[in-house]
């Protein structure tokens, strides 16, 4: 897969941005900035996908067997589309018709974890460890997409009511989670951009980018408290919880090419480069080539999650789903692990 989906929707919503010459930066900001408002909003639920196991405790690590498993996670979590909509619309661009179910379902941002839960030991506790990394040079032998993620995490579940006979497993957790991604799409347009005229030194110099890498990028800390109830049935094992997190996220997005005054190649100066600056509000230097905007969205989010696993002997392969009630994003992921 050359490209995942939410990079083709940034590159549509991108297209758009820098098919025509922007006359005005603020225009480029704004724009940017519903994208990067409606991502913010979405990272925490997100960063939700990993140690989402059926069982509501998995028992003690000091027994007969020990109790530990160790999983992989692959999910995602979508972004409302009214944030992809918005800076779509601000350029006059529309989303292609084979893609118009993204208009009910939201973007999805993908997300993947090894997961690793050991059982505790006297009391009735286990403890979760959750870790993702996509290397940034990881699809260039069939891309030209550079994607880096990186997620880390863990938890802490007591349990209140241990899956025993008629009653289910009632557990309560609390965990903490770091996740950070960026893409960069270089070249998307094979030529130049106007960006527009400044009066440097009394005199009127058109600005211009070589062909532009289009940048995206978020990055969340959250803090998760949650309440979890199971049943193993067999070899099915349901669960249900509810969540709520406080999340301190930020996204944006930005052009990072070669900055030319008149001429592609004729470099600015440091003082045209402050001017610049000044103008436009940014912090473009030649160590930074960078126009960027980015939004803030710190607070907290609440979700009601569910699935169920199949346990063949060791085996669980689990399906499971979220939905968030503030922002009406949801998610969606599989496990598979070892489990004892």
């Amino acid at each position: 897969m050359k490209r995942l989906l939410f990079v083709l929707v940034l590159v549509l919503a991108a297209g758009a941005l820098f098919a025509a010459t922007i006359n005005d930066f603020a225009t480029f900001q704004s724009a940017v900035q519903n994208f990067a408002s409606g991502t913010a909003s979405a990272l925490p639920l997100d960063s939700s996908v990993g140690l989402n196991w059926s069982d509501a405790y998995i028992g003690q690590f000091l027994g007969f067997p020990p109790h530990f498993g160790i999983g992989l996670t692959i999910g995602a979590a979508t972004i409302p589309y009214s944030a992809i909509q918005n800076t779509i619309n601000t350029f006059g661009g529309t989303i292609p018709s084979n893609l118009s179910f993204l208009s009910k379902i939201g973007i999805p941002v993908p997300a993947y974890t090894i997961d690793v839960r050991i059982g505790g030991f006297v009391l009735p506790f286990d403890v979760g460890l959750k870790f993702g990394y996509i290397p940034p040079n990881a699809f260039s032998a069939f891309s030209n997409v550079s994607v880096d993620y990186l997620v880390v995490g863990g938890d802490v579940r007591y349990a209140l009511v241990q899956d025993k006979g008629f009653l289910p497993g009632v557990s309560v957790g609390v965990g903490y989670t770091y996740m950070r991604g960026n893409v960069s799409i270089p070249g998307v347009l094979g030529t130049d951009t106007t960006i527009g005229s400044i009066n440097i030194g009394g005199t009127n110099h058109t600005l211009g980018f070589t062909d532009p890498s289009l940048n995206f990028f978020w990055n969340t800390n959250v803090i998760d408290a949650k309440i979890q109830v199971s049943k193993s049935l067999f070899i099915i094992t349901p669960y249900v919880g509810l969540g709520m997190s406080y999340g301190i996220s930020n996204a944006g997005g930005g052009m990072q090419s070669s900055l030319y005054v008149d001429t592609p190649g004729n470099a600015p100066s440091q003082t045209q480069i402050n001017q610049i600056n000044s103008y436009y509000g940014t912090n473009y230097s030649s160590a930074n080539q960078v126009f960027g905007v980015s939004a803030n969205a710190n607070g907290f989010a609440t979700r009601i999650f569910g699935g169920f696993s199949f346990n063949v002997f060791v085996l669980k392969i689990g399906l499971g789903a979220e939905y968030e009630f503030l922002s009406g994003s949801f998610a969606g992921m599989i496990n598979a692990r070892i489990q004892l």
